[in-house]
């Protein structure tokens, strides 16, 4: 379904992500999902924009996923074309809005408190932007996380890097999905919260203009999907959507990296709430039909 440059009647309203239903933070339940947005500029970033991503990504998310259309009698995957099994989704997804702006210290604070109370909820924190010091926070928040990085530096090798960006070098090119996997299971400490950082720069070479550091090698859509499947059936506490830079140069071209984020964050959404998960087909399918 292509995207549309003006805006359509499901624009109109407040805008929350995939249209959950706005809540306050402290009526956040266990085992809900919580998007919150932190619209900030990274200001390690080579250019300005990463502010706006939090919009950005709630408004390429109304376009996925599940929709209480008119036209159809049950849910639908709109992208894929086919019945998910989504009951109880609405009742479990909630956006809490943003963080307000203010000083450095102030943002920190109310990201860490924010953090601590979804976590001491029971509940898992996505959140919509971020850099690697507000992602410092949140781990300091989640007291003894581990950390799973999608693409993005490498900042602590303690952490488990998937397809990490290097100067002229990507090691996990030559290691097989299934391999990776397996050394995830024995990195995984199940008794320790886990923290996801998806950067955008961890898809493939070929799509490496929509990020504002180019890089050697990546994903494709398919193994994104797939990692991230199988990371929201480890109950991750909080994951965090970095590296969109909705200013860049050429609407399809920020389009493509939008829709790219929110399809494969799909497949963590489901499988965090305990739904259908996505497979390899209706990935491709998808895949097709966004590049």
């Amino acid at each position: 379904m292509p995207l549309r440059s003006a805006p359509l009647p499901r624009m109109a309203g407040h805008l929350s992500f995939m249209r959950s239903q706005p809540k306050a933070i402290h009526d956040v339940r266990p085992d809900q999902l919580a998007v919150l947005g932190l619209p900030f500029e990274d200001t390690s970033a080579p250019f300005a924009g990463q502010s706006l991503a939090p919009r950005a990504l709630r408004e390429t998310s109304v376009y996925f996923g599940w929709h209480a259309n008119p036209q159809f009698s049950h849910p639908v995957d709109i992208d894929a074309r086919q019945d998910i099994k989504t009951d109880g989704l609405h009742e479990r997804l909630c956006d809490l809005g943003d963080i307000s702006p203010g000083s450095e210290e102030a943002v920190h604070a109310a990201l860490m408190t924010a953090t601590c109370q979804i976590n001491r909820a029971g509940a898992c924190a996505l959140l919509l932007g971020g850099s690697d010091r507000l992602s410092m926070t949140v781990q300091d928040a989640l007291q003894g996380c581990q950390t799973v990085q999608l693409g993005g530096m490498p900042s602590d090798a303690r952490d488990f890097h998937i397809a990490p960006l290097h100067n002229g070098t990507d090691p996990t090119l030559k290691i097989d999905t299934a391999v990776h996997l397996a050394s995830f299971s024995r990195w995984r400490d199940s008794t320790r919260p886990l923290f996801v950082r998806f950067d955008l720069s961890v898809f493939e070479t070929s799509l490496s203009a929509l990020c504002d550091r180019p890089r050697l090698g990546g994903c494709n859509l398919d193994t994104v999907t797939q990692w991230l499947s199988t990371l929201g059936q480890h109950r991750v506490s909080a994951i965090m959507l970095t590296g969109l830079n909705p200013t860049r140069p050429g609407m399809g071209v920020v389009k493509v990296g939008q829709r790219l984020m929110v399809t494969a964050l799909l497949a963590f959404v489901y499988a965090r709430l305990g739904f259908g998960v996505m497979d390899s087909s209706t990935v491709a399918s998808m895949e097709n039909g966004l590049i």
